[in-house]
């Protein structure tokens, strides 16, 4: 484990040496419907116009609310037509949009412009999106003017390049006194060598980068084993943008019935719960990794929160495959989300310590493990692959172009058509017709 705490301070320390531009941002938080929202200011434009745009790790896209959004209720909105640099076109893909969250749709019009974080400039020509309209269940629920999306370009509709293209990595730290959103770098607290970091790869889905997962080999909420039961692995989505921790339907049942059985109810079909007591409550214990796993141990505390006189327990049904670890979870750790090396570093929030439990390493079996093939053969790798594939295909068409054609001078100069066995047959048929005696 010492060498592991000295390669990841050794990462830590030099993160910005390399890097162009580093910033720490204040995040802004504001609650809606039990769920905790973390914005960072964006401007856009010149003269630039300022939006607090939730900072969300499970989706790609970048968008704003626009001043012709008549559904739309959140202040300020984006006036175009007050921005000299906007241009009102798209490099990718259609120039309308209307793109699906958990909580409804909203639909655009794409447009180049230029966006910044404080004093780091994205780029002059970011391609993201103007609301013109949105669901009411949206506009219910969006505390902010739009949505900042950190996940992998595969999923972007519209932003192209995606935000994260534009940082070599950047890390969140959800705390409840100083949340921080920071690029290129950690916050100095995080430079401390004694900090033992979790390290975890991208996992794929369908073969792609996508979401910022994890793998999730084992999971239990008390004695309920959720995870590492059946053959099918489970993987987790690091979900910013996602206030509490959404689990998958195939283990919901389950879930429900462990939590009526402390007396507990949900407040929807799809959760959370009301529950009269946390002291009963189980602790929730996800180990997350690929190859080598960190257990983390939340306690009925954080997951849970007292509210209007209930217990809120902060576990809801996903709606993907996979569970979904949100901002309740987050809270809980500082989290490095590596672009370039597609990887997960994470420990525990400094301010959090000696109370939170810490990461625990523990193996991963190799039943519970992805395959060779899952592990190794990424986009990257299959890119590669076509590259090879078309040089050795074009070489070839080459060899045959050059050395193939032209008149045969030798019968072992290429393979004989059936032409030319044609040719040879008649040709045979004539020296044969003329040595034959005339009568």
């Amino acid at each position: 484990m010492a060498g592991r705490r000295m390669s990841a301070a050794f990462w830590v320390l030099s993160m910005c040496l390399s890097a162009t531009h580093c910033i720490h941002c204040k995040l802004h938080t504001k609650t809606s419907d039990f769920q905790t929202q973390y914005a960072v200011t964006i401007a856009i434009g010149t003269p630039a116009q300022e939006f607090d745009l939730i900072v969300d790790t499970g989706s790609s896209d970048l968008w704003v609310q626009g001043t012709d959004c008549v559904a739309c209720n959140s202040e300020p909105r984006f006036a175009a037509s007050m921005s000299r640099s906007f241009r009102p076109n798209c490099v990718r893909g259609s120039c309308t949009y209307t793109i699906s969250y958990g909580s409804g749709k909203s639909s655009a019009k794409v447009g180049q412009d230029v966006v910044s974080m404080e004093s780091y400039v994205l780029a002059d020509d970011v391609q993201f999106g103007v609301v013109y309209d949105e669901d009411t269940s949206i506009t219910q629920v969006l505390e902010n003017s739009g949505i900042l999306g950190l996940a992998f370009k595969s999923m972007a509709a519209f932003t192209s390049p995606c935000a994260q293209e534009y940082m070599k990595s950047f890390a969140l730290s959800l705390s409840r006194t100083s949340p921080m959103l920071s690029i290129n770098e950690v916050l100095p607290a995080y430079n401390d060598p004694a900090l033992q970091w979790a390290t975890m790869p991208v996992e794929e889905l369908a073969g792609l980068y996508s979401y910022w997962i994890a793998g999730l080999p084992n999971a239990t909420l008390g004695s309920l084993q959720l995870c590492g039961t059946t053959t099918s692995r489970c993987q987790a989505v690091l979900d910013s943008g996602t206030g509490f921790v959404a689990v998958p339907s195939s283990e919901w049942n389950a879930v429900v019935a462990e939590l009526h059985s402390f007396g507990c109810y949900s407040m929807g079909e799809s959760g959370p719960f009301s529950c009269p007591s946390m002291t009963r409550l189980p602790n929730l214990t996800l180990t997350l990794g690929t190859t080598q796993g960190y257990a983390c141990t939340l306690t009925p505390s954080m997951y849970a929160f007292q509210s209007a006189g209930t217990v809120v327990v902060g576990l809801i049904m996903s709606p993907l495959d996979m569970w979904i670890l949100g901002s309740l979870f987050l809270e809980q750790y500082y989290i490095v989300f590596d672009v370039e090396n597609r990887e997960m570093r994470m420990t525990e929030l400094v301010e959090n310590v000696p109370a939170m439990p810490e990461l625990e390493p523990v193996p991963i079996s190799i039943h519970d493990q992805p395959s060779y093939f899952d592990r190794y053969f990424d986009e990257i790798v299959a890119e590669h692959v076509m590259v090879v594939i078309v040089l050795v295909a074009s070489l070839a068409l080459l060899y045959m172009i050059v050395c193939q054609s032209g008149p045969r001078k030798h019968p072992w100069d290429r393979t004989a058509t059936s032409d030319d066995m044609l040719l040879v047959t008649l040709l045979d048929q004539h020296h044969q017709w003329k040595r034959q005696p005339i009568t």
